[in-house]
């Protein structure tokens, strides 16, 4: 019934015929919506005190490993079979072995001796083992106590290839004759390891890897370490051998078995891997990897090719974690590593370059020098999401990849992390699988940069270049701590008067990673030659004066015709409240925190509020670029937690008129976007939309919406596109014109539309003209026929820009057809249900396509994909008739919706529809009705 159906539909997509589909890159926002969703409705997080129960004992450690696979993975068989000698230093007599094991089917085992390195006599055979699956662990029982020595724990074992994209897992594609092709990789971190193999699966459990692979002669496999021989075997399969390893964490250890062919850079010992149709999509990342390895080699001070002697990186068709580093061989997400020229946009290389610039950094934050446990997870993640950016503007200076680290990073972790429910950056919730997944969060990756960002600018670059150094060099194929960071900032500091009298490095340190939230610092001017300085952390939602938690915080202080280029001197606020001088005239604004170089916020008395705010309407280069972004994202989110008015924040927003540059312009639309969501529906919206275009008016007329120069900076492609989508969004005619004449050129062989622009082009094309049908079956076609991930990324955006009922009902049913109908995969098919979210048009189609299909997505993408298209809906409910609606969806919807979900529904449904109501809403729509252009 529902394949007739759909068939029926499609004659308005135009049914094309199937091609591949690879799973969709860059877009994780509906799913970032629904955490953050639940990040707001769950309790507290505390450090769990059970978690040794799930830890290894101290007192068996590996140092080496042999491991042997085979594979028929060509032929799509999961069944493999395996053996590991795990070596062992013992050392304290015991009669136990624990070992890692997640539903590996063990067949034999042997414990022997280690005889000059290698394995000596059988000690025992055919142990008795206890699994403990709970625990995830093999315990083997020794029939007599061993002694503290080295030994040899032999284990065969059966395993089937994984297809959840995690451990050892079975991927796939479609060749160019449309038949199905199969290989099989690998995701170990954080414990999944024993997923693979019985091992010791914890990152301080350091050892050596020796490997060997048996698969058909069809197939190549690779791994962390070169090859250094291939063996043919009776059977006519061949064994694949490589080279040791390195001592490093288990995690590390990395393999593919697959037919990609590869490009590579021989000089400079590097190799891009993909699918045989993708492979002339590799270049970009093979000539970005040796840049970048060039880069970080000369900043750090120490080679890669002193602990490995290659890397290679390849592109996977179905790869959840995104892209991992492991050693010598990193694994991405295909949309991630491969670049069409002509196809993919400034944004989607962006990711790219900076994905790619993340896991080289982790080549040496993370493998040459590991996290002691995953508590400590910020000391891999937060060195990585720095250097993506830093290590990025060092390769592509041109393309000040830097300047957008506050705004893509800082302020967008500012803003979770003044959640009740943040953690500290050191933290554990257990170890447990999913108690341990649930720290990479943007804690652990944007936080940690971000404060690690704080103390390199503190230090100057010259002298963290020395704490980084000694950092890794004193470390080396070792697990850390904090302490170990301590010390190397000890060290490279040592010389120099830093830190405040009765302060240590310890003290310091500790008071941003040991700590939750960051503290807001009240800068209370006398206008008397004083200020008043005082701190208490930020909450989002409250002010909590009473919060005992104190941060040792360096600031510094820009005052008004104080030259930009001039350095500026670091201060420090240690305690709850101080009073500083100032030379600061009464008449003249000051700037605290400048260019946002400390994890906190500022917030000011009205006075200075009134003069900054008049200092950027004459003349916004008065005050430096990352400070101006600062000061919108700051008095947004201060006014928010009535901290500061929002009239404020408002008369302050309008200096954009003026503004020029990429980073304050992101800033304000996020300030857009809030108020667009509670505003969208009401009364007052026509009010808002003045407001908008009012304030991106001037900057608009300055760009051309439908062309890219080819020597258009890349900060300007980003200003072009936040400026056009929301000139478009609000309506304003050029806009609509434009990207509708664009599309329908293309649409007609005119010419097409340059990637970097087709992400608003195809949109707001599609919305306007009298029929947009040619336009939607174009798109769609277009998106059939593309086998690049990219592209598909934005083909899907695009169709969902719909608004024509018909077509939306139509596209929503493709996401829920079989494969001869559409080319989706699972992943697509859950972005296709949330791209109609864009408009008011495309959330009612949801509504309507979700009571009557819901039990389909229900089968097809599970539950919680469920779940978080009912949360997306809420969200974007504004009106007691859009309430309506959404009530009779969870009507029909009752027998599979839990309560909890559905009370916290209606209660954001609640807060939508009151905000008009609230002070917040009061106020601004009483300044949107007084607001009155004043002409530039």
């Amino acid at each position: 019934m529902l394949l007739n159906v759909i068939v029926a539909v499609l004659a308005i997509l135009a049914g094309c015929a199937p091609a591949d589909g690879s799973r969709d890159p860059l877009r994780r926002r509906w799913r970032k919506e629904s955490e953050d969703f639940w990040q707001e409705h769950s309790p507290a997080p505390s450090n769990a005190p059970g978690e040794l129960r799930y830890r290894l004992p101290n007192y068996i450690v590996p140092t080496h490993y042999r491991l042997y696979l085979e594979t028929e993975v060509h032929t799509g068989n999961r069944t493999y079979t395996g053996r590991v000698d795990i070596y062992l230093d013992v050392q304290r007599q015991t009669s136990t072995i624990y070992v890692h094991n997640r539903g590996l089917h063990i067949t034999y085992n042997q414990l022997r001796s280690v005889s000059d390195n290698d394995i000596g006599d059988l000690l025992e055979e055919s142990m008795r083992i206890a699994e403990d699956p709970e625990r995830e662990f093999s315990i083997f029982s020794v029939r007599r106590a061993i002694a503290p020595d080295q030994y040899v724990l032999r284990v065969w074992f059966e395993g089937q290839l994984r297809t959840d994209d995690n451990g050892f897992y079975l991927s796939s594609y479609l060749g160019e004759n449309g038949t199905r092709k199969y290989l099989a990789t690998t995701q170990f971190q954080a414990i999944s390891a024993r997923a693979a193999f019985p091992c010791l699966d914890e990152p301080a459990m350091k050892a050596t890897i020796s490997l060997q692979i048996k698969h058909h002669p069809s197939y190549q496999s690779i791994s962390n370490m070169p090859i250094y021989a291939v063996a043919g075997d009776l059977d006519g399969y061949v064994v694949t051998m490589f080279e040791t390893t390195p001592r490093m964490s288990i995690y590390l250890l990395a393999f593919v078995v697959s037919d990609f062919p590869f490009i590579e850079d021989a000089g400079a010992a590097q190799r891009v891997f993909a699918r045989p149709t993708s492979v002339n999509e590799t270049q970009y990342a093979l000539e970005t990897g040796v840049r970048l390895m060039t880069t970080l080699d000369e900043y750090l001070g120490i080679p890669y090719s002193t602990f490995m002697p290659k890397v290679d990186q390849v592109a996977i068709p179905d790869f959840e974690a995104g892209a991992m580093e492991n050693w010598g061989l990193c694994i991405y997400r295909e949309e991630l590593l491969l670049n069409e020229p002509g196809v993919t946009s400034y944004r989607q290389q962006t990711s790219i370059t900076t994905v790619v610039a993340h896991e080289y950094a982790h080549q040496w934050f993370g493998n040459v020098v590991t996290n002691a446990w995953w508590s400590y997870l910020w000391l891999n993640e937060g060195f990585a999401s720095l250097y993506e950016y830093m290590a990025a503007d060092m390769a592509y200076p041109e393309r000040q990849y830097r300047d957008l680290f506050n705004v893509q990073v800082v302020q967008r972790v500012l803003n979770t992390d003044s959640s009740e429910t943040t953690r500290p950056m050191t933290f554990s919730r257990g170890a447990t699988y999913d108690t341990i997944v649930s720290l990479f969060d943007n804690i652990a990756y944007s936080k940690g940069g971000s404060v690690l960002q704080m103390f390199r600018q503190l230090l100057t670059d010259d002298v963290w270049r020395t704490a980084v150094r000694s950092y890794l060099q004193d470390n080396q194929f070792g697990a850390v701590t904090t302490d170990e960071f301590v010390a190397a900032l000890e060290g490279a500091t040592q010389d120099l008067d830093l830190l405040p009298e009765g302060v240590d490095m310890r003290a310091f340190v500790g008071s941003w990673v040991d700590q939750a939230g960051y503290p807001v610092v009240e800068v209370r001017r006398t206008y008397r030659g004083d200020i008043v300085l005082s701190q208490d952390r930020f909450y989002n939602n409250k002010i909590l004066n009473d919060d005992p938690t104190l941060w040792m915080i360096p600031y510094t202080i820009l005052e008004e015709g104080t030259p930009l280029s001039e350095p500026l001197e670091w201060n420090w606020l240690t305690t709850r409240a101080a009073q500083v001088p100032t030379t600061a005239s009464d008449d003249r604004w000051i700037i605290a925190n400048v260019n946002q170089t400390g994890f906190f916020r500022v917030n000011y008395d009205t006075l200075n509020w009134y003069m900054l705010t008049e200092a950027l309407i004459d003349d916004p280069t008065s005050i430096p670029v990352h400070s101006r972004s600062q000061l919108v994202d700051d008095a947004f989110h201060l006014a928010r937690s009535n901290r500061l008015d929002i009239e404020i924040t408002l008369d302050l927003l309008t200096y954009v008129r003026q503004e020029r540059d990429y980073p304050p312009w992101e800033a304000t639309s996020r300030v857009f976007t809030y108020f667009y969501n509670r505003m969208r529906g009401t009364p007052n919206y026509v009010l808002y939309q003045l407001f908008v275009d009012t304030l991106i008016g001037d900057v608009f007329l300055t760009l051309d919406v439908a062309s890219v120069d080819p020597n258009e900076p890349l900060l300007h492609k980003y200003l072009k596109q936040v400026i056009t989508s929301w000139a478009c969004r609000m309506e304003i005619d050029s806009c609509l014109t434009d990207t509708r004449e664009a599309l329908q050129r293309e649409v007609a062989g005119e010419g097409n539309v340059h990637p970097d622009v087709a992400s608003i082009v195809y949109c707001y094309g599609l919305r306007t003209g009298t029929d947009s049908t040619p336009a939607f079956q174009y798109l769609y076609n277009k998106l059939l026929a593309s086998d690049n991930v990219g592209e598909r990324s934005t083909l899907i955006d695009a169709l969902g820009c719909a608004i024509e009922p018909e077509q939306l009902d139509a596209y929503l049913l493709s996401a829920i057809g079989g494969e001869l109908q559409v080319n989706y995969d699972d992943e697509e098919r859950y972005y296709v249900l949330t791209a109609v979210l864009v408009s008011r048009a495309g959330v009612d189609a949801l509504i309507r396509f979700l009571t009557e299909n819901y039990p389909y997505v229900d089968s097809i993408l599970g539950r919680s994909t469920l779940y978080s298209l009912v949360q997306s809906i809420a969200i974007r409910t504004n009106t007691p008739e859009e309430e309506q609606m959404l009530n009779e969806l969870l009507q029909e919807m009752q027998a599979i919706l839990p309560e909890s979900l559905v009370a916290s529904v209606q209660s954001t449904v609640a807060s939508n529809l009151g905000w008009l109501s609230t002070r917040e809403g009061l106020l601004v729509n009483n300044y949107l009705q007084r607001f009155r252009p004043i002409p530039v």
